[in-house]
């Protein structure tokens, strides 16, 4: 008897800065069940970002996913970003 496995997907959110200083990107929280609920926590990163480092902040859409952008006086730009974890494994 064959038996078919699916993978389950599950989301991350992940901060990088992507123009100006660099520093190390930051992980969400945890795992989520799917882009809408991971939704919630990119807003949530990028207001956070935008407050702690004292700049500008945005939502956007990219792919039918969500991003945040935060833009810092310190010079950096920083997305805020949902990636499956199957993505994260193919980057590495």
């Amino acid at each position: 008897m064959n038996t078919l496995t699916l993978d389950p997907i599950a989301y991350i959110v992940v901060a990088e800065v992507v123009c100006g200083p660099q520093a190390d990107p930051v992980l969400g929280q945890g795992l989520h069940c799917s882009i809408e609920c991971a939704a919630h926590e990119v807003r949530d990163m990028t207001v956070a970002l935008g407050l702690q480092e004292r700049g500008a902040t945005f939502l956007a859409r990219h792919e039918d996913r969500p991003v945040g952008i935060a833009i810092t006086r310190g010079g950096q730009m920083w997305t805020v970003q949902i990636h499956a974890t199957h993505e994260l494994a193919s980057k590495g």
